[in-house]
């Protein structure tokens, strides 16, 4: 069942007559880099800062960061005094290709069809993009006043990865608080869009021609549309960027606590934001790990399911960003263990005492669910979510 319909940006809710808004906008900030700082070649820099995106990544820095570091390195400038400068630069830049893009033809009737029937709607921008430009375009696009009312709108500043990766898109269900198999994608590029999410398993709908998106919207205003997608089944290919994501999702929300909000809880009965992260650190390696662990060396292995945890999760430590980096090492152990996995491994039995008979793959998926149920928990607990979905 589908409750979560993400809407790409550009070529999709805005009509970007020939696909030349990327490119008129990387044009622009070149040029105005270029004329800021007296650097030679500035489409390069900007091109070079973009493709770090595809790297190696921490999951840690944002898009933002990582483009910004990149350039401030090759102008020779000191990253955080030079950060202003290089936002006033994005924002001016992305308002010159104003003239290419205007609002796609039903995407306001469309969007409004989707959340009257209650479900999640997010705006999938390309995410070199940062929000106060993105809040431009949706105006440009006739959506400047629901703002407010998507679950998530991506941007530089809050995504960790390119829109390409499939890490990109488990990234953005996490932080929406939904499972792949809920989301449905709504985009115009089969590279960029399309493929990548069905590697996490989102399900999608390919905006072949200019009239796509209307044909979406005669669909979603038959009632029950969304009942007939169901979820497909569990391939390896989905646990890695799932994986990934979901550390940058979390990140991605650490990044807005505030001293005070680490030890706050928002109910008695509920976790406080340390808490979250000392049990996600604990259960990586003395669960997750260990499960797999089991699975791969003992033939068919009953793994016994440790009691639920109470409110009172022991506090680990106060230092919770370390507790958020021991989480994320020991995650790429974890990315480690899975890397080289045959097919037969995948597939190797094991019985367990809630889940009954089941294999590695499906509790390796297990270990993606339980990462999301915790940033939904954390999310919420930060106030920066829509009700539970």
């Amino acid at each position: 069942m589908i409750k979560a319909v993400l809407l790409d940006l550009d070529s999709s809710l805005l009509d970007d007559r020939g696909h030349q808004f990327a490119v008129s906008y990387r044009r622009a900030f070149a040029e105005q880099l270029e004329e800021e700082t007296g650097i030679k070649g500035a489409e390069g820099v900007f091109q070079r800062a973009i493709q770090k995106l595809n790297g190696r990544r921490d999951m840690v820095s944002s898009n933002d960061e990582v483009m910004a570091a990149s350039i401030a390195a090759e102008v020779n400038a000191p990253v955080s005094p030079f950060q202003p400068k290089l936002w006033s630069l994005y924002q001016s830049s992305f308002e010159q290709p104003r003239r290419l893009a205007s609002a796609a033809p039903e995407a306001r009737q469309l969007v409004e069809a989707l959340l009257e029937q209650g479900l999640a709607v997010a705006v999938v921008s390309n995410p070199i993009y940062r929000e106060a430009a993105i809040v431009q375009a949706l105006q440009w696009a006739g959506l400047g006043d629901l703002v407010e009312s998507f679950a998530f709108v991506s941007s530089s500043e809050n995504m960790h990865f390119a829109k390409g990766d499939p890490a990109f898109y488990a990234e953005l269900i996490a932080r929406i608080g939904i499972e792949p198999d809920e989301a449905l994608l709504v985009g115009d590029k089969r590279q960029s869009d399309d493929a990548p999410a069905e590697i996490v398993g989102l399900h999608t709908w390919p905006l072949e021609n200019t009239s796509a998106l209307g044909s979406l919207l005669e669909q979603v205003q038959n009632a029950g549309w969304e009942h007939r997608y169901s979820g497909g089944p569990l391939r390896a290919a989905m646990l890695k960027p799932q994986f990934l994501g979901n550390l940058g999702a979390l990140f991605g929300l650490l990044s807005e606590v505030k001293a005070p909000q680490w030890h706050q809880k928002p109910d008695p009965n509920e976790w406080s934001i340390v808490q979250i992260l000392c049990h996600l650190a604990e259960t990586e390696t003395a669960v997750h790990q260990k499960r797999l662990q089991t699975i791969l060396r003992v033939e068919n292995p009953f793994i016994r399911a440790l009691p639920p945890p109470g409110p009172d999760v022991p506090i680990c430590s106060d230092r919770p960003q370390d507790v958020a980096q021991e989480f994320r090492k020991k995650r790429l152990t974890t990315l480690e263990l899975i890397a080289d996995l045959a097919p037969e491994d995948w597939l190797r039995p094991a019985r367990h005492s809630i889940f009954g008979l089941t294999n590695l793959l499906e509790m390796a998926y297990f270990t993606a669910q339980h990462d999301r149920l915790h940033v939904s928990q954390l999310c919420q607990t930060l106030g920066k979510c829509l009700d539970p979905i």
